[in-house]
């Protein structure tokens, strides 16, 4: 008997989201031969995963009301039972990758890079750190700041009000990171030293 799985270097080997994902985007669209091709999977191991994503080759693709759920209620972190519930035509992995391929995290999943992130400019800016950590919505940050006990201060910081940087700024000051603090006030011409210094100190704590 031919063994089919030679060629195949995934063959057995854990689905990743990225593959998940192409299996949704390209099954029924191309040849199934062609994404086992791609992805070094059997093509029965597609079909199958096209199963369990409740993908068929003569699927719809995801309306706008569905997306308005991911970036909503899972957003939100709702959890994918809730989520499926409003969503009772897609799979619970199809939902992950689907959220995973717009850029949305739950709001339940958060790393600690985030979480010092929000923690550490959420008091003076607000829901605009959302600019600062793709993927959250302003309504996850909403969320999470009130688990979290945050609040938002409006740039009141050890009890006089500063003039607080925007996220542009904060965008900036991350990309130079690396620069001496001489290079950054050459940068931020209308910010004090101690300042640049400051927001610096804030930021590499925060990475």
């Amino acid at each position: 008997m031919r063994d089919t799985t030679l060629g195949t270097p995934n063959h057995r080997t854990r689905w990743t989201l990225d593959e998940l994902s192409y299996v949704e985007r390209h099954y029924g669209q191309i040849p199934t031969k062609a994404i086992a091709d791609r992805l070094g999977r059997t093509v029965v191991a597609i079909r199958l995963t096209a199963k369990s994503l409740g993908i068929s080759k003569t699927m719809k693709f995801w309306t706008e009301d569905e997306k308005h759920v991911i970036r909503t209620r899972y957003a939100r972190g709702e959890g994918v039972t809730q989520v499926s519930k409003l969503l009772p035509d897609r799979k619970r992995k199809s939902i992950f990758v689907k959220a995973r391929e717009m850029g949305v995290r739950s709001a339940r999943l958060w790393s600690d890079e985030e979480i010092a992130i929000l923690k550490q400019y959420y008091a003076g800016i607000g829901v605009k750190v959302s600019s600062l950590l793709p993927g959250r919505t302003v309504d996850s940050v909403k969320l999470k700041a009130n688990i979290l006990k945050l609040k938002y201060q409006g740039g009141i910081e050890n009890g006089a009000r500063q003039l607080v940087w925007s996220v542009e700024e904060l965008q900036l000051l991350k990309r130079h990171n690396n620069l001496t603090l001489s290079e950054l006030m050459k940068i931020f011409p209308n910010r004090s030293r101690l300042s640049v210094k400051k927001a610096r100190e804030r930021l590499r704590k925060s990475l």
